[in-house]
């Protein structure tokens, strides 16, 4: 198979003249590079476009931000050019900053899960795009998981910027296929070109598109972390560590209170495909239980295309809940200001919250998830490009 070729190499070798005499704003952070790893702020200013601001979402514009961490505002070293911060004061770009915009061009490598908050830059920037009559433009990037579609979608009354918009909790498109979506399915009225790829098969995973790794995140290192952290990221709504802070976030999950031995017998027991596992002590040195000793347990993808990520989590939730019920606590808080039960933000209902808190594991969801899931493939199959 060739190696793919990025909505970003397209643009510059096919589009970019077009766009020659506008005002450019350019949605980015460091996945913003081309096939040969170059960045494209220095691509846009060589090719003679008026890059007038650029917008960081979470992470800042650099990709070196703390989970969570509110990001300011800056200037680009390199060439002066202001930077608007998207996950700050504000996560919504304001009239101020889109004013002596004529277009605003989206380009961020995304990871293909509901609850990564970049999506939702994209999507508010579409609305407030749609308000003032910007064009807008999504360079398209691979989908690192593949079409594969996965999980609940989001119940009214649960949404946040962790989760929103009727998504799967794992929704298997492009950011272009997912920018269609949101523009027609929601109404935003802007003025979208989305920049395809070429060489893409939307069946392959990010280490089948020729492309290198490309770091969306602090904490997502590599497409193993990334595969872990569809399921893994719902722990995240509970009273363990996840990794952060170590050199493998996503693949640990350990808290002090937990026998790992018997964590690890009790998660043998649903003799999950695609994954092995082993007892692993850790100490994270940032985030949750920093500088605390964690028991518990390392993950191995081994087969990715088997492997079912949520179910795993779910499974591990569950285990921990019976074998450590006092101990055991579900977390409120991160991103949403609201107290609401961060679980239920990521997973999109309070429903799979109060089931575990019954007794229920995995297996007692797949019904629920293959409908949703298939309701969902339904619904975007005409939005797709590849």
């Amino acid at each position: 198979m060739k190696t793919v070729k990025l909505g970003l190499d397209v643009f510059l070798e096919k589009h970019a003249e077009r766009y020659r005499n506008l005002r450019i704003g350019l949605i980015t952070n460091a996945t913003g590079i081309d096939g040969e790893l170059k960045r494209n702020v220095d691509l846009f200013i060589g090719k003679g476009l008026k890059l007038v601001k650029l917008f960081g979402p979470e992470h800042g514009i650099f990709t070196a931000a703390p989970d969570g961490a509110k990001v300011s505002g800056d200037v680009e070293p390199k060439y002066g050019v202001k930077i608007h911060s998207l996950y700050g004061r504000t996560v919504r770009p304001t009239s101020e900053m889109l004013s002596d915009l004529d277009v605003l061009i989206y380009d961020i490598q995304d990871v293909g899960l509901r609850f990564y908050t970049y999506i939702y830059t994209m999507a508010y920037c579409m609305e407030e795009c749609g308000k003032r009559n910007i064009k807008f433009v999504v360079l398209d990037r691979p989908n690192p998981l593949s079409r594969r579609i996965e999980g609940p979608t989001m119940r009214e009354g649960f949404e946040s910027f962790v989760g929103g918009y009727g998504l799967a909790l794992r929704y298997g498109l492009t950011v272009g296929e997912l920018a269609n979506y949101l523009n027609q399915e929601f109404r935003m009225n802007v003025d979208l070109e989305v920049v395809r790829m070429e060489n893409y098969d939307p069946e392959s995973y990010f280490d089948e598109t020729g492309l290198l790794w490309n770091t969306p995140s602090p904490n997502l290192p590599s497409l193993e972390h990334t595969i872990l952290y569809a399921g893994f990221c719902l722990l995240e709504g509970v009273n363990v560590s996840v990794g952060r802070g170590t050199t493998h976030p996503f693949k640990f999950i350990g808290a002090p209170w937990i026998d790992s031995s018997k964590l690890y017998e009790e998660l043998k027991k649903f003799n999950h495909e695609g994954v092995a596992f082993r007892e692993r002590y850790f100490v994270p040195f940032a985030f949750k239980l920093s500088g605390l000793l964690c028991k518990g347990l390392e993950f191995f993808v081994t087969e990715k295309r088997k492997i079912k990520p949520l179910h795993l989590a779910i499974d591990v939730i569950a285990c921990l809940k019976k074998l450590h019920p006092h101990d055991f606590k579900w977390d409120s808080y991160v991103h949403d200001e609201t107290e609401r039960y961060h679980f239920d933000l990521l997973i999109g209902s309070d429903l799979y919250r109060k089931a575990i808190d019954e007794g229920a594991t995995s297996r007692d969801f797949d019904r629920i998830w293959i409908e949703e899931s298939s309701d969902f493939a339904r619904r975007v199959e005409k939005y797709r490009l590849y």
